[in-house]
C-alpha cells in the first residue's frame, strides 16, 4: 500500500506534489496518482516519476488520500471511492467550499476527514495552507498532516467557520499579487526601465517587504510610515493609491472571491 494517494493532478494537486517530492518529504515510490482525461497526470509523472494509478479506486487505497479535484466533481469522486476508504484512512480535501459534514455524509460519520487549503507557492516550499480537522482524528494524526504541509511552507489550523475566508485570502491572493507585480513593472517600463529590470525590482521589493513584516513583526502601517518622509516622493504615491481606491479594490477582490458560490 502506498503512503499517499493523490486524486487530481491539476494546478493545485501538481503544485503540492512537486513541493512534497522536491523537499524529499516523500519519495516518488511512496506516491500513487490518478488524474482526469486531460493527460496532466501522465505529463507530470514523466517529470516526477511517481506511480501512476490505473483508477481512482486504486489510488484511494493509500494510507493518506489527497483529493485535489473541484467541488463540482467532488461528490462524484467521493461516491466512487467510499467503499475502499477505511476508518484508518486519512482523507485530505484541497477543495475550498465543501464542509466536513458533507464529506462524512458520503464517506461515513466515522471517517477521518481533513480540509487543507494550500496555495500554489507550495510548489517552491513557500506555500500557505489553512487546515481544519474533523473530529475523528487523533492528536498524532493531526500532527502528521500539519507536518506534511509545513514541509512546503507555513500552516495555520483554524475552526471550520474560518476556513473559507482564510483559504480565499491565501489561495486567491497569488493571482492578485501577480497583477500587482505586473502593474509595478508596467509603471517601471513606462518610466524608462527595461521589462527585465522592472520585474526584478518589483518582485524583490515585494519579497523583501513581506519578509521584513514576517521576521520583525512590524505592523505593515509602520513599514509604510518608515518609507514616507515628510513631503517626499513615497507619500505622494500613497496619496495616489488612496485617491484611486487601492485598498478598497483589494478588499472588494478578496470579499468577492470569499462570497463566490461554487
Amino acid at each position: 500500500m502506498k503512503k499517499i494517494g493523490l486524486i487530481g493532478a491539476g494546478q493545485m494537486g501538481g503544485a503540492l506534489l512537486k513541493g512534497l517530492l522536491e523537499t524529499k518529504t516523500i519519495s516518488p515510490e511512496e506516491v500513487i496518482v490518478s488524474g482526469g482525461k486531460s493527460g496532466t497526470a501522465q505529463a507530470l509523472q514523466e517529470e516526477l516519476h511517481f506511480v501512476l494509478g490505473e483508477s481512482n479506486l486504486e489510488v484511494a487505497q493509500a494510507d493518506m488520500v489527497i483529493l485535489a479535484v473541484t467541488p463540482k466533481v467532488m461528490p462524484t469522486i467521493l461516491t466512487e471511492i467510499k467503499d475502499v476508504i477505511s476508518e484508518n484512512t486519512l482523507v485530505i480535501s484541497l477543495a475550498a467550499s465543501m464542509e466536513l459534514q458533507e464529506y462524512q455524509a458520503i464517506l461515513g460519520a466515522d471517517k477521518k476527514i481533513v480540509r487543507a487549503i494550500p496555495n500554489t507557492p507550495v510548489s517552491i516550499k513557500a506555500g500557505m495552507t489553512a487546515i481544519t480537522f474533523g473530529e475523528n482524528l487523533t492528536e498524532a494524526e493531526c500532527e502528521v498532516v500539519n507536518r506534511l504541509f509545513q514541509s512546503v511552507g507555513e500552516t495555520v489550523v483554524l475552526e471550520e467557520s474560518k476556513i473559507n475566508s482564510a483559504s480565499t485570502l491565501s489561495g486567491c491572493s497569488p493571482a492578485f499579487i501577480a497583477i500587482f507585480i505586473e502593474a509595478l513593472a508596467d509603471a517601471g517600463v513606462l518610466n524608462g526601465l527595461s521589462r527585465e529590470e522592472a520585474y526584478l525590482l518589483a518582485e524583490q521589493s515585494l519579497i523583501g517587504t513581506a519578509k521584513m513584516a514576517l521576521l520583525t513583526g512590524k505592523h505593515p502601517g509602520a513599514i509604510k510610515d518608515d518609507v514616507c518622509s515628510p513631503g517626499g516622493t513615497t507619500i505622494q504615491g500613497v496619496v495616489a493609491l488612496e485617491e484611486y481606491g487601492f485598498r478598497n479594490a483589494v478588499i472588494k477582490a478578496i470579499s468577492a472571491s470569499t462570497n463566490h458560490k461554487h
